[in-house]
């Protein structure tokens, strides 16, 4: 239960940063901007890692697959088209009178079913539910293994990636989502990455002190 409320803790922390990431006003003092590009470079694999850990850690209180996507899309797809409509709405109403950042059209009700036309900030939930079709198909120790060593295989691929469904994201997001799991599944493999900070740590300690 504690491992759980970290890793929800975690979790809350990154939605707060991808805010704070989301926010970068052109009049923000350079120190700012400095936070805001560090804070791009790890929220959102944190993110995927902390929902990967917390898919591993629950996933046995599920009765099947089709539950389990079916919870996922209530709380992921249903939200989405929500919120696309409203948005796609408000900037047609808009855009004609002041200035939108990425302008819409009447087809935009259309495509919200295939790409984050709302807005790009979305990207994350079409990624996250096709990480989920694919994980909830792959139950077994022995498949999550193989299906994070393939995600690791892939990013090196020099394949474009389509952005229908935002795929290419979902496959850039995979191995963050599938070191999650493994971490949950083999803490064992935590506690050996402990140990070798922790005997690295003191291995410079006393090349430190030798020199």
């Amino acid at each position: 239960m504690n491992r759980l409320i970290s890793i929800d803790i975690a979790k809350a922390i990154c939605i707060i940063l991808v805010v704070i990431g989301h926010y970068n006003p052109d009049n923000a003092p350079e120190w700012y901007h400095t936070i805001n590009l560090f804070i791009y470079t790890f929220h959102m694999p944190l993110f995927m890692f902390a929902s990967g850990y917390v898919y591993a850690a629950t996933i046995g209180n599920l009765r099947g697959g089709g539950e389990f996507l079916y919870k996922k899309f209530k709380r992921l797809m249903i939200p989405y088209f929500s919120t696309s409509i409203i948005i796609i709405s408000i900037k047609l109403l808009t855009q004609q009178r002041m200035l939108v950042e990425n302008p819409v059209t009447y087809l935009s009700y259309f495509k919200m079913f295939y790409l984050p036309e709302a807005g790009f900030f979305l990207w994350f939930i079409w990624a996250l539910w096709l990480i989920f079709l694919l994980v909830a198909a792959v139950r077994s120790k022995a498949g999550q293994v193989v299906l994070f060593a393939i995600s690791l295989c892939v990013t090196f691929l020099p394949i474009e990636w389509p952005e229908i469904f935002c795929i290419n994201f979902a496959i850039r997001m995979l191995k963050y989502f599938m070191l999650g799991i493994i971490l949950n599944e083999y803490p064992r493999w935590t506690e050996i990455g402990k140990k070798s900070a922790g005997n690295y740590s003191r291995l410079r300690i006393a090349c430190i002190v030798h020199l």
